[in-house]
């Protein structure tokens, strides 16, 4: 669905708050000894995410009934601010990865959910930036982009937005063809 500024860009708001008020969860459950255990839950959470952010896009996206006719509109039109509205995709992340865990672990279920958040923050920037941005040969983002429009204009291939290393392990990344000149 077509969204407006605010709610496609909210997350960016939204998640650096909640990543503070998490790390502020976990040090007064348990001091700042909690910190090492909440830094430790956040990698594994933001790394979990890059898996997460494979299968969605690859099955839910792509084969969703839901789903596939938005990802579909965006295909069509990937300039357009087509997306889930920012407060639904973090209130998921809240509810799926932190609300089920923080009655048994509460630091790493903050952990976790921060990590979770962090990584899919940064799976919106790096799909915004492949639109949207001036990318070049040299600019860090410039794999992401190849990558991502490989996506865009070849059916079944590289699923993942911000890193293709799980499209490695699952044999969907598309390998990048050489022009005669360079051979």
């Amino acid at each position: 669905m077509r969204i407006g500024k605010f709610l496609y860009f909210g997350d960016f708001a939204v998640i650096p708050i909640a990543v503070l008020l998490f790390g502020w969860a976990a040090c007064r459950t348990g001091g700042l000894a909690a910190l090492p255990e909440w830094g430790l839950s956040l990698m594994f959470g933001a790394a979990s995410w890059t898996l997460i952010e494979y299968l969605i896009h690859r099955y839910a996206y792509h084969w969703a009934p839901i789903l596939t006719p938005l990802h579909e509109a965006h295909h069509k039109e990937p300039l357009a601010f087509i997306g889930v509205p920012s407060f639904l995709s973090s209130g998921l992340i809240l509810a799926t990865c932190y609300l089920p865990i923080c009655g048994w672990a509460p630091v790493f279920a903050a952990g976790f959910a921060s990590g979770m958040m962090i990584g899919y923050a940064a799976y919106m920037f790096v799909h915004h930036a492949t639109h949207h941005f001036a990318i070049t040969p040299g600019d860090w983002l410039y794999e992401a982009r190849l990558r991502h429009m490989a996506h865009h204009y070849h059916e079944g291939v590289n699923y993942g937005v911000s890193t293709g290393f799980w499209d490695r392990v699952f044999g969907t990344a598309a390998t990048r063809r050489r022009k005669a000149a360079e051979a």
